[in-house]
């Protein structure tokens, strides 16, 4: 965490336990209600929807709010403006969830190792209904997800990869599918 004032609200089911998560995770995280937190900690402000966490984010405007939404799949509720994070708490837990939130700004480098091939079965262009289109995947065929700050890629990223793609997917996310996950990585960031 750098110098600006940051802040986090959170909106939605599950909210108390991400809070608690927060805190356990990084003891400067410090779930308030209104009160200003002491100079140092993140406050995590918790709301019920959207428009109170709208609220909320325009009542204090010199802190720099993450606007994080908790739902449940056929929950009714209000959207905030321009959440940059939304969760699924029947799918991910509030320790997870906790550890995304704190380090969102991790960017993820996919390391394509025997890249998926796309040609065409008649040797032609494209249909238009795609009918014609086969996909290859060779043996081997993985990705391997490496994360970093910045724009620069990974130290541990292999100089001759064949295909790298990058991502602003969450690296706390990562190992919830079927990816690899650098080991270098993981040491760095947990």
């Amino acid at each position: 965490m750098n110098g600006e004032r940051r802040g986090v609200i959170l909106y939605g089911q599950g909210a108390d336990a991400v809070a608690e998560a927060l805190r356990e995770l990084d003891p400067r995280y410090c779930p308030v209600d209104d009160a200003a937190p002491v100079s140092g900690q993140v406050p995590i402000v918790r709301r019920a929807d959207g428009a109170e966490a709208d609220d909320a984010r325009a009542a204090a405007r010199d802190v720099k709010w993450q606007v994080v939404e908790l739902y449940r799949p056929g929950d009714e509720r209000d959207h905030a403006h321009d959440p940059p994070l939304w969760f699924n708490t029947t799918k991910v837990d509030p320790r997870t969830i906790a550890r995304a939130v704190h380090q969102a700004d991790l960017v993820i480098w996919y390391e394509i190792i025997n890249p998926i091939q796309c040609t065409t079965v008649d040797g032609g262009p494209i249909a238009d209904d795609y009918s014609n289109v086969s996909l290859i995947v060779p043996d081997g065929h993985r990705a391997v997800a490496h994360a970093v700050r910045g724009a620069t890629a990974p130290d541990c990223l292999p100089r001759d990869a064949e295909r790298v793609l990058t991502s602003h997917d969450l690296w706390a996310l990562a190992r919830l599918r079927e990816i690899e996950v650098c080991p270098a990585c993981t040491l760095r960031h947990g």
